[in-house]
């Protein structure tokens, strides 16, 4: 069940990076199909939970919990581009490598359809999390909630000191602080949902 849960998992993630190349380059059949494979795995992720009880279905509820998670945090990094995009204008600005630069033309052209995706996906684990969590479970699944949120406290405070930082040096403002706010604010509400 771990294995199948990984993999659906990691084939999720692998397909939005190909629906968001198809649907950035308007490809509209092809990402449609995507699009349809992306739901059904994650319908194949529900149903996986059906079968599972005792230590399986802990398991089963720590993945999409943590997966929810991790899915939030690459919805906010890919939506906020601000430093990635302050990087490519150098790189640009130097007539720097040819590669690189469509490295990141290509980053930036997908980022907010990616975004996009792992922000529904995140939603909808939760809501499977919220779904298959028992009583019984409830208790042992938030326990590490408390120590997730201090830590991305610590993280929005380091991350606030190098924006700081960085503005005073470079004087742009690249607020990459976001990512652990929002990441840390959505385990927040997500801990408040499943209780």
């Amino acid at each position: 069940m771990i294995y199948a849960m990984l993999i659906g998992l990691f084939a999720i993630f692998i397909a939005v990076i190909f629906g968001s190349l198809l649907k950035s380059e308007r490809f509209s059949i092809s990402f449609i199909i995507i699009d349809i494979a992306i739901i059904l795995s994650l319908f194949g992720i529900y149903n996986l939970g059906l079968y599972q009880i005792g230590k399986d279905l802990n398991d089963y509820i720590m993945f999409t919990h943590l997966g929810s998670l991790i899915f939030m945090y690459l919805a906010v990094k890919f939506f906020w581009i601000k430093p990635t995009r302050v990087k490519y204008l150098l790189l640009k600005a130097q007539n720097d490598n040819e590669i690189d630069l469509d490295k990141y033309e290509l980053y930036l052209k997908t980022s907010k359809i990616r975004a996009g995706y792992y922000f529904g996906i995140s939603i909808i684990l939760l809501l499977i999390t919220k779904k298959r969590l028992t009583i019984e479970l409830k208790e042992d699944v938030l326990s590490m909630n408390p120590i997730f949120i201090l830590l991305g406290l610590v993280l929005i405070i380091v991350w606030l000191i190098l924006d700081i930082y960085q503005k005073k040096k470079h004087g742009i403002f690249l607020f990459k602080t976001i990512v652990p706010l929002v990441v840390t604010s959505w385990l927040v509400i997500a801990s408040i949902i499943l209780k």
